[in-house]
């Protein structure tokens, strides 16, 4: 159990939700709220003193087409999201993330900007070049800031947002969901264990786009990687993996194992996509 007295709220608007956090020290905001309830229960490192539960927030459910983008609620659980048609990479993903109990607790946002080094979910949404709607509290006087950014701008190893930010939307564009794509997935022991490697690519009608999770510290993309790929192909590799940088090494993979299972996936890939 959590050994602390904790103010839990649960605001009906966006608005509401950063306001709560601006007069509650230490608040968190909660979705699913997987890490957070397992990191408080086993250490008292965490400084959690009130919970903001975001679930009510119409914002943060959408699922649905916005003119030419297609629009996803930070908040819909991965199981809500998976359970669609409209973007089947994205779909693939999430189905390889957990099992279904435990992806109906898991929620799109969380899982992007969770702390734990996988965040699979990231990887189509980085390859779609996907926008990121936020709002974060207001200044004195002022009304609560909302802003809309490419996820990429944002993501640098981790999703990098103001303090009280709150991320209320994914969007993709219209035309992302249609591009030929390859997903694959390499664990240790079940399929429901966490991955060693995972590797996300597309066609988007002219070059080839690559994001992988597991075999690094964090979800990683490169421009440098994708020119490679698209230019030369499997020949390409050795650039791809200097692009990405050193693999993690830990006690359920060697960094050896983890290259051998990258490159493999690649060409599996691009075979798939010739």
């Amino acid at each position: 159990m959590i050994a602390a007295d904790i103010v839990y709220l649960r605001p009906d608007t966006a608005e509401e939700a950063v306001d709560a956090w601006s007069r509650h020290e230490g608040a968190r905001y909660l979705a699913g709220g997987t890490e957070i309830t397992t990191s408080a229960r086993r250490t008292a490192a965490i400084d959690l003193r009130a919970c903001i539960d975001v679930k009510r927030i119409a914002e943060a459910n959408v699922h649905e087409m916005r003119g030419d983008r297609l629009c996803l609620g930070a908040a819909l659980s991965l199981s809500d999201v998976a359970a669609g048609d409209a973007y089947p990479l994205l779909n693939a993903t999430l189905r390889g993330i957990a099992d279904h109990s435990v992806r109906n607790r898991l929620t799109l946002g969380g899982n992007v900007a969770g702390l734990l080094p996988y965040r699979e979910a990231a990887l189509p949404l980085l390859l779609a070049d996907a926008s990121v709607r936020t709002i974060a509290p207001a200044k004195e006087g002022a009304q609560a800031i909302r802003r809309d950014r490419k996820l990429r701008d944002i993501f640098d190893k981790r999703l990098v947002l103001a303090p009280g930010e709150l991320v209320l939307s994914f969007c993709v564009p219209i035309e992302a969901p249609e591009w030929p794509w390859s997903h694959h997935r390499k664990t240790r022991t079940s399929s429901v264990d966490y991955p060693l490697v995972t590797t996300a690519m597309v066609h988007d009608g002219a070059s080839i786009r690559l994001a992988v999770a597991g075999a690094h510290p964090y979800p990683v993309r490169s421009d440098a990687a994708d020119a490679a790929l698209s230019r030369d192909g499997v020949a390409a590799l050795p650039a791809v993996l200097e692009a990405f940088g050193p693999p993690r090494a830990d006690s359920r993979a060697s960094a050896e194992y983890r290259v051998a299972l990258l490159e493999n996936m690649i060409r599996a890939s691009l075979e798939e996509l010739a």
